[in-house]
Parts: C-alpha cells; sequence; structure tokens
C-alpha cells in the first residue's frame, strides 16, 4: 500500500473517512492531494467487505483515468496475494483503520482472482462507456440502430464540413429565403470567422438548442425574445431612435433660452451647442435626427462627453442646471442605444436559430444514414431513455439489479447531462423494491471545481 504515509496523518485520516464504504460522500479535494487514491481505496475497500465485484460502478472522465484507476486496483490486490500474513493484515489495517480477523484476511487474498473472474471485469469506465453499453442493451427502447457504431472525432469533423457545405449550398442557391437572409445577416455582423465560430457552437449545443426550437415551435423565438426584453410587437430601431427626441430635459424653449444668452455672452462653445439641438430638432429624418445627437452627447466609445467648456462660468450663473440636464439627456441616448443593441442581438440571435436549424438538421441526417451515434449522442440518448415514461422505470430496475455502489471520479468535469444519468441510477437505491434493506448502496463522488476545464464542453 504505498502512498498512504507519504501524506501527514490529518491527511491519510481525511482519506480514510472518504474511502470508508459505510457511507455516502461527495469529497472536494485539491489537486495532488491523492483524490485517484482515495477513489481506488474505496474501491478496495467495497471488494474487502464483501461486495460483488460486478455490483460497483466507477465512472472516470477519460479512458486514460479510467485505466490508471483500473490499474491501482489490479496492482494492490495482485500484491495482497503475495503478501505474507502478518505484512497483509498490516496494510488492510493502514487501509481500513481497524485490524481485520482471519476472515478478511482470507477474502483479502482471494479478491485479486475474484475481480479477474468477474464476468466483464470491474466497470471503472467512463461515463460514455458506460452509455454505449447501456444503448447496445436497449437499442429498441432507445429508437436507435441494434448495431450503431459510435463516430470518431474525425468522422464528426467529416460530417460537419458535409453539412455546413449543404447548409451554405442551399442558402446560396435563394431557394429559403429565410436561410438566406439569415446568413447574410449573420456574416454581416461576425463576417467569416464569426459564423465559422457560430458553427461549433451550434454543433457543441445542439442538444440544448434543438429541445429550445421543439419548444418555441409554436411560438416563434423572436416573438418570445421580444416579449422577454419588453418590445412593442413590430418595435424597430427607428421607433426607438423616434422615440428618444424630444429630449425631456432639454426641450426647445430652455434650449433657445440658452442660444440668445450664449451668444449675448459670447461663450461660443454653449451658442454652437444650443444651435446643434435645435438644427437636430428641424431635421425630419429620425435615424439622422439620432445619430446627430449620439454624436452630440456620448463619446465614440459610449461616454458622456466632458462639460467642461459648455458649462463656462458665464453660462452656470443664468443655468445653474445646465450640468444635469445635459447628463440626463446623455443617458437617454444612451438608454435608447441599449434598446437598438437589444433588438439587434435579438434580430441576429433569431437568424444564428435559423441557421442552427439547417445545420443541426442536416448533420442529425448525415448521422443517421451511416448508423452513427457521437459522444454526446451517448449521454443525451441514455438520459432520454431513463426518462422515458412507458420503459424508462422498467431499464432502470433492469440497471439496478446490477448496481449498488455508483463512484463518480473528477466530478467538476460531469455536465448537467451526465449528472442526469448518474442522478437517475442513483435515485433507484432509495426508491420501492430498490431500496433493499438487506445491502448498503452508496453514491461517491470526488473532484476540485477549480480544476474544471471542461466547461465550453458543459461541465458543471
Amino acid at each position: 500500500m504505498t502512498g498512504v504515509r507519504q501524506f501527514p496523518q490529518s491527511i491519510v485520516d481525511g482519506q480514510r473517512r472518504a474511502a470508508d464504504p459505510a457511507h455516502s460522500a461527495w469529497v472536494s479535494a485539491n489537486a495532488g492531494s491523492g483524490k485517484t487514491h482515495v477513489l481506488s481505496r474505496r474501491v478496495i475497500r467495497l471488494l474487502l467487505q464483501g461486495t460483488d465485484p460486478s455490483r460497483i460502478l466507477c465512472l472516470t472522465y477519460t479512458r486514460a483515468a479510467a485505466a490508471e484507476m483500473s490499474n491501482r486496483v489490479f496492482r494492490d490486490l495482485g500484491q495482497w496475494a503475495l503478501l505474507e500474513e502478518g505484512e497483509l493484515a498490516e496494510t488492510i489495517t493502514d487501509l481500513a483503520g481497524h485490524r481485520p480477523d482471519a476472515e478478511v484476511i482470507t477474502r483479502a487474498r482471494r479478491l485479486f482472482a475474484r475481480a479477474l473472474e468477474t464476468p466483464g471485469g470491474l466497470k471503472i469506465q467512463t461515463i460514455h462507456a458506460f452509455c454505449e453499453a447501456v444503448l447496445h442493451r436497449f437499442p429498441l427502447e432507445a429508437n436507435i440502430a441494434g448495431r450503431f457504431e459510435l463516430a470518431d472525432q474525425a468522422i464528426e469533423a467529416q460530417m460537419l464540413v458535409e453539412a455546413r457545405r449543404q447548409m451554405l449550398t442551399l442558402a446560396g442557391s435563394g431557394t429559403d429565403s429565410d436561410l438566406t437572409e439569415a446568413l447574410h445577416l449573420v456574416l454581416d455582423h461576425g463576417g467569416e470567422a464569426g459564423f465559422d465560430r457560430l458553427v461549433g457552437e451550434i454543433i457543441v449545443n445542439r442538444d440544448a438548442i434543438a429541445l429550445f426550437m421543439a419548444q418555441t415551435e409554436k411560438i416563434p423565438a423572436r416573438d418570445l425574445f421580444l416579449s422577454e426584453f419588453g418590445f412593442r410587437p413590430g418595435e424597430t430601431e427607428r421607433d426607438i431612435a423616434t422615440a428618444a427626441w424630444p429630449l425631456a430635459s432639454l426641450d426647445r424653449e430652455y434650449v433657445k433660452e440658452l442660444l440668445d444668452h450664449a451668444r449675448a455672452e459670447k461663450t461660443r462653445t454653449a451658442a454652437d451647442f444650443a444651435e446643434k439641438i435645435l438644427a437636430l430638432g428641424d431635421n425630419g429624418d429620425a435615424g439622422e435626427r439620432f445619430s446627430g445627437l449620439t454624436a452630440l452627447f456620448l463619446t465614440a466609445a459610449g461616454e458622456i462627453r466632458s462639460t467642461r467648456n459648455l458649462c463656462a462660468a458665464k453660462v452656470i450663473v443664468r443655468f445653474p442646471d445646465l450640468q444635469e440636464r445635459f447628463e440626463a439627456a446623455a443617458d437617454t441616448i444612451r438608454q435608447a442605444l441599449d434598446r437598438i443593441a437589444q433588438l439587434q442581438m435579438i434580430t441576429v440571435t433569431d437568424a444564428a436559430l435559423t441557421l442552427a436549424g439547417a445545420l443541426i438538421s442536416r448533420y442529425e441526417r448525415l448521422k443517421t444514414a451511416r448508423g452513427l451515434l457521437d459522444f454526446n449522442d451517448l449521454i443525451t440518448r441514455t438520459a432520454n431513455l431513463f426518462d422515458r415514461a412507458d420503459a424508462g422505470p422498467w431499464i432502470q430496475f433492469k440497471l439496478d439489479q446490477g448496481i449498488d455502489h455508483i463512484l463518480v471520479d473528477e466530478a467538476q468535469d460531469t455536465s448537467p447531462k451526465q449528472w442526469a444519468v448518474i442522478s437517475r441510477l442513483a435515485r433507484e437505491f432509495f426508491t420501492g423494491g430498490s431500496a433493499r434493506s438487506d445491502e448498503q448502496r452508496t453514491i461517491f463522488a470526488v473532484g476540485d471545481e477549480k480544476q474544471s476545464i471542461y466547461s465550453f464542453q458543459g461541465a458543471d
């Protein structure tokens, strides 16, 4: 049992408590503090207390992690088979915190052979491998081809390129005006680089996007967005620009007084300012007027312009509230700009969803034609399978008969969809006939949220 004594006693005690299979636990541990060590110890202690190897499900995030954990478990069990009785007893004492009796020592010597002889071996695997096995076992219930194959990254990339080509061909043909308009709008706002990033984001989040689009099938997504952000039906950018005038804080009479006073006192900045506002008020084009107001009150960065020169001493004596009125008008302009930006965002988002629908449908058709599933499909279809009202409970019951303990490694990189699979399995531990009084059933997870690096894949 090398490695245990490398840690301070306080850490060893903590690891021992975490590895105790008598209770469920969630362990948060920093890098280098022995997460994999604790996980493998917990598996060994489960085996040591008599748990059938086939009833332990250990889910890791990568194949390398699964191989590392499996190697650790078999390495230690292999050593146990060769140790003298006194050494083995001491090793188990270090592991469990108490001296084993003769029965436990005898069982410990046999664990290596027992684990090797377990049909299918120890269930130490990635969550994707577990889901793949479930889907192969219940293909009809999952509504997939019985002999589906898993698409690797190279094949996924090829299908994405083909789906993208088909979508662009259709958009370029002009036969689908909505798609053509959406493509032009996205390219205008994001360019080719932005379009490429959008395509990648669509594929990564295609299940969430497809679900949202299905939920908004009866009510257009654009209408939902407009309602959510408080826009009136049919409201346009010109409407927002028009509504910004007249300026409540700088009404025409006030500005005319300011102009007369500024001319009399020969304060050129204030006179120019007043002349420009009055001239803009005479401009009948709402768009041009709003652009002029924006340039007059705000900098290119959107900050309120300085009023130091405008509010000269000779002006402030007569108009002490000028700066306050100027800032109020500028804030009105800035709020209108924000509303216009929101409306543009909604328009572009709606266009992106149009592209997403065309791209996802073609990508899914390519997969179906080849009888393929990708890694994302494994998780989604398994979660959906467990959620089926007509088959989910029966399937979970069948799986439940073979799992008593679930262990999750690198929990910080597990996505909500993956948690959905795990939680549905665990839920059966404590409900109905599954909550067997004669069996200890536990859930264990270990991770460190500071090490989460897969948020771009939905890790949470």
